[in-house]
């Protein structure tokens, strides 16, 4: 998938994540270019459609909340991962 692809439908997301939502939160939105194409229940629900309709060309398919979760990953303060030099 190119970055612009990703950009782009990234944007129309967050354009319209607010009307989203409203009506579709905690569902996974299908998204092609500036088209919300449906949204489904399931993250392979909505996978599936989108390899049904646009088979190997770029689409994203993102769950439905008011922000994005946050990650934390404290591999560091947890010594998981050393970021010595030596």
């Amino acid at each position: 998938m190119s970055l612009e692809a990703i950009q782009e439908e990234l944007a129309f997301f967050e354009q319209k994540r607010a009307e989203l939502v409203k009506t579709h939160q905690g569902k996974f939105a299908l998204v092609k270019g500036h088209a919300l194409i449906d949204t489904f229940t399931t993250f392979p629900e909505a996978y599936a459609k989108g390899v049904e309709l646009f088979g190997p060309q770029p689409f994203l398919v993102k769950l439905v909340l008011p922000e994005d979760p946050k990650l934390a990953i404290p591999v560091l303060s947890l010594h998981l991962l050393n970021a010595s030099l030596l």
